[in-house]
């Protein structure tokens, strides 16, 4: 693993070892490493690089939490949970994604349960819908619908964060103030705040 940028508190430095998937956060980093256990380095003053023990299948980064999907669907997570980000329900996840207050997941069964901060919407999911994949961000959250592939956002919508162009997505990164999703014919869209 390597990485690159800004490094005021280590999260640019990874630990040796072999990993299978990673995700970055604000001032912390986690891996999955080979063997399913999970690393974190970078800031840790709400315990947020530090995970649990264990056997996980996928790991994701917020802010200032953390969470990861066990290789038996249910998800844990660590750090901070002033607004429950890190309370995750029971179940049985396929994936999961830790945005800065909120934290959202796909079930096994294709349906969306988000946990932590609401106050613009960005954990109140389409109802009655199924997704294949989600991403939550700053106070946006955009999931990938798995009937027609496409792409439906919720939250704020400040510049357009939350307005993605119409179209069949295989998969969607939220970012603070902007979003970016790729096409099922390969090609990329982008929307929301483009000032650099």
């Amino acid at each position: 693993l390597m990485c690159w940028g800004r490094n005021d508190t280590g999260q640019s430095t990874p630990p040796a070892g072999a990993f299978r998937q990673i995700d970055t956060g604000y001032t912390h980093t986690c891996g999955v490493s080979r063997n399913n256990t999970i690393a974190c380095w970078g800031s840790n003053n709400d315990g947020e690089a530090t995970p649990p023990a264990g056997a996980f299948a996928q790991v994701t980064v917020g802010r200032m939490h953390s969470c990861a999907i066990g290789i038996n669907g249910t998800v844990s997570c660590w750090g901070n949970n002033a607004l429950g980000q890190a309370t995750p329900p029971a179940g049985v996840f396929m994936q999961v994604s830790a945005g800065d207050y909120h934290t959202c997941g796909v079930q096994s069964d294709g349906s969306m349960k988000c946990w932590g901060s609401n106050q613009v919407g960005q954990s109140t999911p389409t109802p009655n819908a199924f997704f294949t994949q989600v991403s939550a961000a700053g106070s946006t959250t955009c999931g990938i619908y798995s009937d027609d592939y496409a792409l439906g956002c919720w939250g704020q919508n400040d510049d357009g964060r939350a307005s993605p162009p119409v179209g069949a997505y295989t998969q969607v990164s939220q970012g603070y103030s902007h979003g970016c999703g790729i096409r099922s014919n390969g090609t990329m869209a982008c929307w929301g705040f483009n000032g650099t």
